[in-house]
């Protein structure tokens, strides 16, 4: 995943907030479980749980397990959304 941080780029982002931005026109639109874990900053078996959970939903490409670039967006905002709640 590509990560930029937008700091004093945009009058309207928030200081320090992270957007998932293209590369190219092939940037990827699925993710691994280690993929994914690695930019939480989490174990693989933590992201296998919320997957089990059923707090991040997937695709299976025969018995591999993919996460979409909007799954892992939609679960950030509402783990901050969350945050934001308490």
């Amino acid at each position: 995943m590509i990560e930029q941080d937008r700091k004093n780029q945009s009058p309207a982002g928030e200081k320090g907030e992270r957007v998932i931005t293209a590369a190219s026109p092939f940037a990827k639109r699925y993710y691994r479980v280690d993929e994914v874990a690695a930019y939480f900053a989490v174990s693989e078996r933590t992201i296998y749980r919320m997957i089990y959970a059923g707090e991040i939903k997937t695709i299976r490409i025969r018995d591999r397990i993919r996460i979409s670039v909007k799954e892992v967006q939609a679960f950030e905002e509402r783990a901050i959304a969350t945050e934001d709640d308490d």
